[in-house]
Parts: structure tokens; C-alpha cells; sequence
């Protein structure tokens, strides 16, 4: 059953489930006050995964309380909606930080269009964090600097969405992907596929093996193609 933010801060009362509520979903939600969230934080202490996918308002001591309440979150989500030009709060490179230094059993973080967190506090996170399995860094503020903290401290991710980030390069990329080929990366300009993601995993082994360029088109046609033209070149057929 959906909890209503409303009626819980409202009424103070305590829901007799909330202790045993791991999973807090504040989806949409446009006042997320800090003096809000801190009464939810009391209520429900043993939150482990925490969505507050295109909610604003909220400011730094909002990330703090989740800092000190919930050192066991292994979920978060602070995306925010790019239509959105602001979060209506006060958010500062610092609040995340906080975040880092007690969320260290994170296993998925989605940061996707919060460019008010800076690339520094973006790399504090990804080394604080080494469970790291899936990771959104979508229209952040990000370089390559990132991308190399990424390969040398995430080494379980699996995911990593980088769409919109137009400071990186590929070759920063590639790195990435050959030290980590289990790796999913989605970028604005290109996909990059790993064998265990693959329809086909023959034709993504020797693709790779054949060191096919990152950037090429991935659909299963154009593999075929390409493999049995540098075969053939290989032989002197061609």
C-alpha cells in the first residue's frame, strides 16, 4: 500500500510496520522540506533502499539525515527531472560528501542531472564507495577525471550511464572497458557491450578480440559484417 508523506507527517503517527520498512519511495514530490524528511528519518530507521527519483525541494540537511540515519543504504536515488532547472534548495558538493563518508554499502547511485555536485565530490563518492554496481552519471559535470577514478576504485560495477556527457573522451572509455570488461556503459554518443550483455556472445568475444573501434555501430548486422571483412582482409583474401 502507498504511503501518503502528507497524512505521516501530519498526523505524527507512527505506522505499526515501520521499523520492519526497508524500501521508501518519496517519488515527485514537490516539498520535500527538511523538517519533513526528518520526521520520516524517525519514523522509518531502517531504510535501505531510498528513492527520491524527481523530488525537490529539498537542501543539504536533507542528504546529511540520510547520512547519519541510514549508513546501511545500499539504494539511492537523487535524480532530478532536466526540466527542471533547480532543486528549490540549497544543495552543495559538501552534503554529498557526507553521504560518502557513511553510505559505504551503496550499491546503486543515480545522480543523473544534479550539476550542482561537483566533479571532486562526484570522485569522493566513487572511491568511498567500492560496492558500486550500478551508477548514473547523466548531464553531471564530469571529465575524464571521473571516468579513470571509476576504473580504478568501482572495479563491481556492472552499469554506468553517462548520456549527456560531452567532457569525456573515449579513449577514456576504452581504458575503462578493458580493465573492467564486464562492464555496461551507455553513453550519449555510443553503447558500449560487454560478452554477458550480448545476444551473441560469439560475435561480441571475437569483435572485441578483433578490436573492433568503441565507437562502431553495435547491431548484430553490422558485426557480422565487420568480422567477416577483417577475416577475410586477415586471410589476403580482400
Amino acid at each position: 500500500m502507498p504511503l501518503s508523506i502528507e497524512k505521516i507527517v501530519r498526523k505524527k503517527q507512527k505506522p505499526v510496520y515501520s521499523s520492519n520498512l526497508t524500501h521508501l519511495e518519496i517519488l515527485n514530490y514537490y516539498s520535500l522540506s527538511d523538517k519533513k524528511f526528518n520526521c520520516i528519518a524517525c519514523l522509518f530507521p531502517n531504510i535501505v533502499h531510498l528513492d527520491l527519483n524527481f523530488s525537490i525541494g529539498f537542501n543539504d540537511k536533507i542528504l546529511n539525515q540520510i547520512a547519519e540515519t541510514y549508513p546501511n543504504l545500499k539504494y539511492l536515488n537523487l535524480q532530478k527531472d532536466k526540466y527542471i532547472s533547480y532543486n528549490m534548495g540549497i544543495i552543495i558538493s559538501k552534503s554529498l560528501y557526507a553521504i560518502t563518508q557513511s553510505c559505504h554499502k551503496l550499491e546503486y547511485l543515480n545522480i543523473s542531472h544534479r550539476t550542482d555536485f561537483c566533479e571532486l565530490s562526484i570522485c569522493n563518492v566513487i572511491c568511498s564507495c567500492p560496492k558500486l554496481q550500478q551508477l548514473n552519471l547523466s548531464f553531471c559535470r564530469i571529465t575524464d577525471i571521473t571516468i579513470k577514478e571509476i576504473a580504478s576504485s568501482c572495479l563491481n560495477l556492472k552499469y554506468l550511464k553517462l548520456k549527456g556527457s560531452d567532457n569525456i573522451n573515449k579513449e577514456a572509455v576504452d581504458l575503462l572497458v578493458s580493465l573492467n570488461p564486464n562492464i555496461h556503459v551507455e553513453n550519449f554518443m555510443y553503447i558500449i557491450t560487454p560478452v554477458s550483455f550480448g545476444a551473441y556472445p560469439g560475435m561480441y568475444e571475437l569483435s572485441r578480440r578483433l578490436r573492433m573501434t568503441i565507437d562502431a555501430l553495435r547491431d548484430i548486422k553490422f558485426i557480422y559484417k565487420y568480422i567477416k571483412d577483417e577475416l577475410m582482409r586477415r586471410m589476403g583474401v580482400i
